[in-house]
């Protein structure tokens, strides 16, 4: 199996160390020749303990026809090497790395009606929707019982992503500090709306409309935090997200409420060492933990690719990550941004 990765970045690494693991041929494409060395001498030995050799670097890509091509890129450029890949018919399926593209509601659709005729060989990266503790969650949800509540929170300072990136002196180096290039707390923090999506698609709760508050930076070019209260068109079911990059204690978590029944997932719980799912009722109470660190997230992610990709997979599973959900979350962010409404979702 051989895979085409486009950015030496953190996330390049990351998924290249996965695909490694499942024995998958590996070129890593970055037009920055500092970035490709840099991933060669510091980030990888210093993650995974030393450089793997069998990783091909280039400014280029090769011609070979291979079986997953990934797209690492700032957000703002996922749209245009997408599109060009798929026109060059040199991959079988491709990832892109989350958020999908930019928050903005003529592009998305564009985009959309672009990649039409490849969505199902098309995902997007937000891994934390395939993790162990979710789909057990999603397993353990009673479809006929509805929710009377369903909350989300993902808030995190970004020092931990500079910490990751320390080649960037902050969020203006980088497209993080610009919220039309897809950076801010929003986008850049997008697991726990992506979560909700799928829930709220589970549920069958259509998006009438949003509330939302925005706390933007003193330049306004990306917002620090977000709150949003979600209205549906055949539902009084409240449901909540708020996101930040400005909050020095880590809490990603999401809770539903039945009128029976209480669900959490605390995802990076023990420092870092576990996702924790709780669930509860007035005589019971049961709580997994599911051990993991950074780089299991990304191994779990193309474990369940790789399934797919070998005709062995879990449909649920993958389904997922299926693009579809992404294109929503970059719609509901552009909407949030445009003028606070979803229409047509």
């Amino acid at each position: 199996m051989k895979a085409r990765i486009f950015g030496a970045g953190s996330i390049g690494n990351h998924l290249s160390n996965a695909l490694r693991k499942f024995d998958y041929e590996v070129e890593v494409i970055d037009i920055d020749k500092n970035a490709l060395i840099r991933m060669r001498d510091e980030i990888y030995p210093s993650r995974y303990g030393e450089w793997d050799k069998n990783i091909k670097l280039r400014e280029e890509p090769s011609k070979d026809f291979v079986d997953l091509e990934i797209i690492g890129t700032p957000p703002d450029t996922h749209a245009e090497i997408l599109i060009k890949r798929i026109e060059m018919k040199k991959s079988r399926y491709w990832l892109v790395e989350k958020p999908f593209t930019i928050p903005n509601q003529i592009h998305i659709k564009e985009l959309e009606r672009k990649i039409k005729n490849q969505k199902d060989k098309i995902f997007i990266g937000y891994n934390h929707s395939v993790s162990p503790a979710f789909l057990e969650l999603i397993k353990d949800l009673d479809s006929n019982k509805n929710p009377t509540k369903i909350s989300c929170k993902w808030i995190e300072h970004w020092g931990g992503i500079f910490k990751a990136h320390p080649w960037l002196s902050g969020p203006n180096d980088s497209y993080l500090g610009f919220k039309n290039r897809g950076g801010g707390a929003l986008m850049e923090h997008s697991h726990g709306l992506h979560l909700l999506m799928l829930l709220f698609q589970k549920y069958k709760l259509k998006i009438k409309n949003t509330n939302s508050s925005i706390l933007m930076d003193k330049n306004c070019n990306y917002d620090k935090s977000t709150y949003i209260s979600f209205q549906f068109e055949d539902s009084e079911i409240p449901a909540f997200y708020l996101t930040d990059v400005i909050t020095n204690e880590v809490e990603k978590s999401i809770n539903i409420e039945t009128q029976d029944e209480y669900y959490q997932i605390i995802f990076g719980s023990d420092n870092g060492t576990s996702d924790t799912y709780f669930r509860k009722n007035s005589s019971t109470e049961i709580i997994k933990k599911f051990r993991k660190n950074r780089a299991d997230d990304f191994i779990n992610e193309i474990g369940i690719l790789d399934k797919y990709l070998k005709n062995n997979f879990e449909e649920n599973s993958v389904k997922n990550i299926n693009c579809d959900i992404g294109l929503k979350v970059a719609l509901v962010c552009a909407n949030i941004f445009e003028n606070n409404k979803i229409d047509n979702l």
